[in-house]
């Protein structure tokens, strides 16, 4: 039923109808099209924010799970997404404060426990389960959290307390000791994985035997154990080997089980259609550096040295070697760079200016152009070989000017980074750098380029938008919204008060990155949240999306802070003048965009006002009573309407 207006301009506000839904698909994939034809569009989540059934919730999402899938149904059909991108995942490492879970301080070459659905274990393998139902339904009711719905619970599901470790010994001891559970499975990853999964595995028990204290406090035999392997240490080695081998098996089964999961998700994904693009972190773990000790550099105090920020506390490799063939630095980049390619379809390479221009604490620096990127290219082509794809390959390079730039001394971009895909946001945008017309001015091409408005570096775009400073950069008071209104008015060619609200702000700057052909867009601005994701508190790197995610954006888009693509699309068709050329799908772009999304019970009952409406207008044909009466007959209608909705969705168990 067609909406009609209510006195002059303010429509009445409904959720899509299912041929609407069909047609915003369409209307999406023809209006890219249109402009770049298809590029890479992502959307970043973090894996254990992703949206959980509350009535399997054990405190975090899963790439796997039934809502999570639903939701990348949801970000293909009306976001326009077609990749998804997953922040780090391998095993968290505290620094400091232990309630903070960073992905980035994490290891480079395993996965963690919180990849690991547990809910799968309950499924029969061969006949056998080796979780039961009872099982699984004690990790979910242990989450008990007061805040469970609004921030992830890691603590139900990581440590050697949780509730979820306890269900996984369960689940261990019964796939070792089931004999009709085919093994050949977990075999062939032991032995696949072996050159950095036996070592992890022996750090897991000597850690646990040492109390678990820094390797750097152990005695010097355990703590040497893989510098300078001779025969007499290997002979030690596989004699500890055989004193844990219980404790081993535990912590190859637990990465077996997360690499397992991990692949069934991306699997899930890719039938969708999607690529499944995982976050390469620039360093390596505490354990890592334990394990392949000649691969990074150390100082006179027996420290590493580290790279980047001194507050990162990153180890850095033995850049001196790492442009040597069969060194160890180059030979644990190797591994790092082909694990990633082999989990992932595609790769984001965080601080890619680590492999250009590394500034180490030990104030050592290096230019390496583009060898060890070169280096990084051969190593995923190796995994991948015909289905490789460099558009696949997208780097950060973004640093301070001090520090680093794609460009050079004359203001071109560097030879070496030209065809890369350089990752770009909006957040800090001025004059000369932040978004896709001023990447073009400079002489960047648009397929070598990726923009969005922000990432979980950044402060959300809504609080940007609402001028909310920033004192968490270096101390610094930071005010990113000044200066940034005059930009985007002269970039879409619009008045003085055309950015006239927060809301308004935030519209033009989430239309901006469309004019790209590659764009990103992360998660905490797609739901227009006004908090920052890392604020270097307990609550970094936990804001879950709601399990009603739907629902979720279609409040933040009714606010003008969450993502709404069909009013970015069609602000940049104005922008280039296509609202001319192809009218009727600017138009369309246009109708889609003002129709503010609602709850399906509550556009019933729009139909409801909409039909009282109607009489109201048709007054001159009635007296007051006539409308009165028809206006009561139209409500008891669209009541029993509502009545019968709502039963039938009982009967569904919708509801």
């Amino acid at each position: 039923m067609k909406i009609g207006k209510l006195n002059g301009n303010i429509a009445f506000k409904r959720a899509f109808s299912e041929s609407e839904k069909s047609e915003a698909k369409s209307l999406i994939k023809a209006a890219r099209e249109k402009l770049f034809g298809e590029g890479q569009s992502i959307l970043i989540v973090h894996e254990p924010c992703l949206p959980q059934a509350k009535e399997t919730d054990i405190g975090i999402g899963h790439l796997t799970s039934k809502t999570s899938q639903s939701f990348f149904d949801y970000a293909k059909n009306y976001l326009g997404i077609n990749a998804i991108e997953v922040l780090p995942s391998g095993e968290f490492q505290h620094k400091g404060n232990k309630s903070v879970f960073n992905p980035y301080n994490g290891s480079a070459l395993s996965l963690g426990e919180q990849n690991i659905d547990l809910e799968r274990l309950t499924k029969p393998i061969n006949g056998t389960s080796l979780l039961s139902n009872d099982d699984f339904m004690q990790v979910v009711n242990a989450n008990a959290n007061s805040q469970k719905e609004g921030f992830a619970n890691y603590e139900n599901v990581l440590g050697k307390n949780s509730s979820q470790e306890s269900a996984l010994k369960k689940a261990f001891n019964k796939f070792m000791h089931t004999e009709s559970i085919d093994k050949s499975e977990f075999n062939a990853f032991k032995e696949q994985n072996a050159p950095w999964l036996d070592r992890k595995a022996l750090y897991s028990a000597l850690k646990k035997k040492n109390g678990d204290i820094s390797w750097y406090k152990w005695a010097d035999q355990e703590k040497n154990l893989f510098v300078n392997v001779d025969s007499a240490k290997q002979k030690q080695i596989k004699a500890l080997e055989t004193e844990f081998a219980g404790d081993i098996e535990y912590y190859k089964f637990k990465q077996f089980l997360a690499e397992k999961h991990l692949q069934l998700g991306r699997k899930a994904i890719n039938e969708k259609g999607m690529k499944l693009f995982g976050d390469c972190l620039i360093g390596f773990s505490e354990d890592e550096v334990w394990a392949f000790r000649d691969a990074f550099k150390f100082d006179k105090n027996g420290k590493t040295v580290k790279v980047g920020l001194p507050e990162w506390k990153i180890p850095a490799l033995n850049y001196e070697k790492l442009t040597e063939d069969g060194s160890e630095a180059q030979k644990l980049l190797k591994m790092k760079v082909g694990l990633f390619a082999r989990r992932y379809d595609g790769i984001r390479f965080d601080c890619s200016w680590s492999y250009v221009s590394p500034k180490l604490s030990d104030k050592i620096n290096f230019e390496f152009g583009g060898s060890i990127l070169n280096l990084i290219d051969d190593t995923v082509k190796s995994v991948k070989g015909n289905a490789f794809n460099p558009n696949d390959l997208i780097h950060e390079f973004e640093a301070a000017p001090s520090d680093f730039s794609i460009f050079d001394k004359s203001g071109k971009i560097k030879s070496y980074l030209r065809n890369r895909v350089k990752i770009i946001t909006s957040a800090n945008l001025d004059e000369k750098y932040g978004t896709a017309q001023i990447m073009r001015k400079l002489g960047v091409k648009p397929n070598t380029f990726i923009i969005g408005v922000g990432n979980h570096d950044h402060q959300s775009l809504r609080q940007i938008a609402e001028g909310v400073s920033d004192n968490t950069v270096n101390g610094k008071i930071l005010h990113r919204k000044s200066g940034q209104v005059n930009i985007l008015k002269k970039i879409f060619n619009i008045g003085e008060k055309s950015i006239s609200s927060p809301a308004d702000f935030a519209k033009y700057k989430f239309a901006e990155p469309l004019s790209a052909k590659n764009n990103m867009l992360f998660f905490m601005d797609l739901f227009g949240k006004s908090e920052r994701f890392m604020t270097h508190d307990w609550q970094d790197f936990r804001t879950r999306i709601a399990f009603d995610f739907e629902n979720a954006h279609i409040k933040a888009a009714e606010s003008g802070f969450g993502f709404n693509i069909f009013d970015g699309l069609s602000k940049t068709y104005k922008k280039f003048g296509l609202d001319k050329k192809h009218k009727k799908l600017y138009e369309q772009l246009v109708k889609y965009a003002n129709i503010l999304y609602e709850t399906p019970k509550k556009a019933v009952q729009n139909e409801a006002e909409q039909s009282v409406d109607l009489l109201k207008r048709s007054a001159g044909k009635y007296t007051k009573t006539k409308i009165a009466v028809g206006v009561l007959i139209a409500a008891g209608f669209v009541k029993a309407v509502i009545s019968s909705a709502k039963k039938s969705m009982e009967n569904k168990n919708l509801i």
